[in-house]
């Protein structure tokens, strides 16, 4: 496949399915070549924020300014609501630092992401963001206060009636969360090198390992359904967006990165062809920077 093919085939994918698609790809080798379609469009980000925010937290461990071990208590009045992880429990818990960032990652856990983003901190993510030349991504809030302002704003009352809002086939309700300039952004390219940063230092190991243990499989890993190819990644969904960014390890040969970034047409909350395209359009820009160690 050649790269004019790749263009072609993530064209294609992504208008059969009704979506747009702001796509990079990079080969973590010695010669880094690059495809992609849009990416360095700004797009809102969702969840993926959880990615520069892990890689952040681990430099912040290696300086020894945060203590991986270090117990936090999550009381069921105070934790950030969701469907997974410490969001979904009932009880008051305790986790290690390093565990709140694995749940963050493997099961997309908002309570987790919270106790994370308290520990950095918006000024050092931020700084963090400008140190890596990450220059167009801008997290303004963590996922309590993104969800927040998607009830406020559909009028849906709770965090589960909001998605459903979103939802709605019948009426086009439309958030701020859905705009690059208000919400919380990046850029298909920054979140490839996110991923860079954290294939280059012995120090991520735990977060990329984090990322190995994704439960969601529906998005790029779709892509590659092979028992021997890795798959690390992290989604990103919020009502129209649906994201992923992830290395592919294929046995032998260079990891590649690549970020799918998309907004659907349709608003349903289950749309599994538009996650079948995400892995199709991974397929075709990661395939054309296969190359052996």
């Amino acid at each position: 496949m050649t790269g004019a093919t790749a263009a072609a085939t993530i064209d294609r994918a992504a208008a059969d399915v009704g979506i747009q698609a702001w796509v990079h790809a990079r080969r973590l080798g010695p010669d880094l070549d690059e495809v992609t379609r849009g990416g360095d469009e700004l797009v809102p980000m969702a969840s993926l924020y959880k990615l520069p925010l892990a890689a952040c937290w681990s430099d912040l461990v290696a300086d020894g300014a945060l203590d991986a071990t270090e117990r936090l208590r999550v009381t069921a009045t105070q934790r950030a609501p969701g469907p997974t992880g410490l969001a979904a429990l009932l009880d008051d818990v305790e986790v290690s630092q390093r565990d709140a960032v694995r749940l963050m990652l493997s099961l997309s856990d908002n309570a987790a992401a919270e106790q994370v983003l308290d520990l950095v901190g918006l000024d050092r993510l931020s700084a963090w963001l400008t140190t890596h030349g990450l220059n167009r991504t801008i997290v303004r809030r963590g996922s309590r206060d993104s969800w927040s302002v998607v009830v406020e704003e559909t009028g849906g009352g709770d965090v589960g009636e909001a998605p459903r809002r979103l939802a709605n086939t019948d009426v086009d309700v439309q958030t701020s969360e859905y705009n690059a300039l208000l919400a919380s952004a990046t850029t298909a390219a920054d979140m490839v090198t996110v991923l860079g940063r954290l294939w280059e230092a012995e120090h991520h190991a735990m977060v990329r390992d984090s990322l190995r243990l994704q439960a969601w499989r529906h998005r790029i890993g779709s892509g590659f359904p092979h028992d021997d190819v890795g798959v690390y990644g992290k989604t990103g969904t919020l009502g129209r967006l649906r994201h992923e960014a992830a290395v592919i390890e294929f046995p032998h040969e260079h990891p590649v990165a690549v970020a799918v970034l998309t907004k659907s047409a349709r608003p349903e909350t289950h749309q599994p062809r538009v996650d079948a395209a995400i892995g199709a359009i991974a397929r075709a820009a990661v395939t054309v920077l296969r190359r052996p160690l």
